[in-house]
C-alpha cells in the first residue's frame, strides 16, 4: 500500500493502491486448495492426481495468468466508481488505486487489503474448482461475492458515507 496523509482538510482524498503480486496470491492458493484437499479426500481413498496436501500446484501456473486477468477484469468493473486512473496492472502484479477520505481509520486500509486479495483468490479458485468440485466452485463464487461486498462497504466508510442498507417502501 501506498499513501501520503494530510489530515490538514479531511474533505480531500487520496490515492491508496493496492498491489498483490502473482507469487504472494500462488501462496494462497496453495494454502486454500490444500486445505480443501484436505477436507475433501480422506486418508485412503485419493482421487486420481490428487495429493493430501495440494490440489493447485505448478501444473496450473500456465492457467493462472488468465485466471488472474479475468479476476482483474472483474474486480475493476465492480470498483470502477472507486478506482483512480493509477489502477495499471501488470503481468506478474493486480494493482487497485482507490479513492479513500485523507481523514479515515487506517484499520480499513488493512481490511480493503485483505478482502481484495481474499476476492481475487476466491475468484481463481471459483473458476478452478468449476471442473473439478462444482460445489466447491459455488461456493467459491458466494465467498468471491462477500468479499466484494465487504470491499465497497469497507470503501464507502472510508469515504465517510455510510454503507448502503435496503431501503424498505412497505
Amino acid at each position: 500500500m501506498k499513501k501520503i496523509r494530510n489530515v490538514e482538510n479531511p474533505f480531500e482524498f487520496e490515492t491508496v493502491v493496492f498491489s498483490f503480486s502473482e507469487e504472494q496470491i500462488l501462496r494462497e492458493l496453495i494454502a486454500e486448495s490444500s486445505y480443501v484437499a484436505k477436507s475433501l479426500v480422506g486418508q485412503s481413498d485419493l482421487k486420481l492426481g490428487w495429493s493430501r496436501s495440494i490440489i493447485f500446484s505448478e501444473d496450473d501456473k500456465p492457467f493462472l495468468s488468465r485466471w488472474l486477468a479475468d479476476a482483474r477484469d472483474e474486480m475493476m468493473r465492480a470498483l470502477s466508481a472507486y478506482l483512480s486512473d493509477e489502477s495499471v496492472s501488470s503481468e506478474t502484479a493486480l494493482v487497485f488505486a482507490v479513492f479513500l477520505s485523507r481523514q479515515r481509520p487506517l484499520a480499513l486500509d488493512e481490511s480493503i487489503c485483505h478482502q481484495l486479495e481474499r476476492a481475487i483468490v476466491h475468484h481463481v479458485l471459483n473458476q478452478w474448482f468449476a471442473t473439478k468440485q462444482p460445489e466447491e466452485s459455488v461456493r467459491r463464487q458466494l465467498q468471491y461475492k462477500g468479499a466484494m461486498s465487504a470491499v465497497k462497504s469497507d470503501i464507502r466508510l472510508a469515504c465517510n458515507r455510510r454503507p448502503h442498507r435496503p431501503t424498505n417502501y412497505f
